[in-house]
């Protein structure tokens, strides 16, 4: 399956438990995520592990499955499309990116997805989270 092949796989699932919210976003950032996802293919193999921070509506976290990378998605608040994550067999973990360990050993991940996510940090953090994001690596 190809990044574009993936996206598209994630659709209905975005139809059947996002919310408009979440619908506009598959649709808004197609493009944006299918670059992503491509430079994932490039540089992650297959069966590589994954963290998708800042995950929510895990889109891109689906995605990611879809193309055989084992995923975690870490939200501060991944409650409201949990169902989206669950059913493409995404792990989810919670965690505020400024102030929580992530819910990683040392170097386990292969690849670490931080898109969309510096701009809400507070600055005072941004150094914390890229410690942990380099812990995780």
């Amino acid at each position: 399956m190809n990044p574009h092949e993936a996206l598209l796989k994630v659709k209905n699932t975005v139809e059947t438990f996002g919310d408009e919210k979440a619908r506009n976003s598959f649709y808004q950032e197609f493009g944006r995520r299918l670059g992503l996802l491509q430079l994932l293919n490039q540089y992650c193999s297959k069966g590589s592990l994954v963290v998708d921070l800042g995950a929510q509506p895990f889109i891109t976290s689906c995605a990611a499955k879809f193309l055989g990378h084992k995923v975690i998605a870490v939200d501060i608040d991944p409650e409201r499309y949990l169902k989206i994550a669950e059913s493409c067999g995404v792990e989810v973990c919670r965690a505020d990116l400024e102030r929580d360990r992530l819910c990683l050993s040392d170097g386990e991940a292969d690849c670490v997805i931080f898109s969309e996510v510096l701009e809400h940090l507070n600055p005072y953090y941004v150094g914390r989270t890229l410690s942990e994001i380099n812990r995780v690596l």
